[in-house]
């Protein structure tokens, strides 16, 4: 199984494909180490300045998926609006 990695930019709203990886666990750890905010820059914390975990919005993820959301407030501030990251299997979302 395939599973990518699904970047929505909000302005204008475009979403692309950035990697595939071989599982979603190697998906996450890749963008924690640091590559994520290298490439779209300031994480999102939760409430208690906290790097959002697995069981933040647990009960509002598809059951397939362990790990949520991240967000990030873009490499020019919010310049092109929020960027939500995702990891998925591939062929589950239609023209990706």
């Amino acid at each position: 199984m395939i599973w990518i990695a699904i970047v929505l930019i909000w302005n204008p709203v475009v979403y692309t494909i950035d990697k595939e990886f071989s599982s979603e666990v190697n998906c996450w750890n890749y963008y924690e180490g640091g590559v994520g905010e290298s490439k779209f820059g300031t994480q999102v914390l939760d409430h208690q300045g906290n790097t959002p975990g697995k069981e933040y919005h647990k009960k509002n993820r598809p059951p397939h998926r362990e790990y949520p959301i991240r967000m990030y407030k873009g490499v020019n501030g919010w310049t092109r609006g929020l960027i939500w990251l995702t990891c998925d299997i591939k062929g589950r979302n239609e023209g990706l």
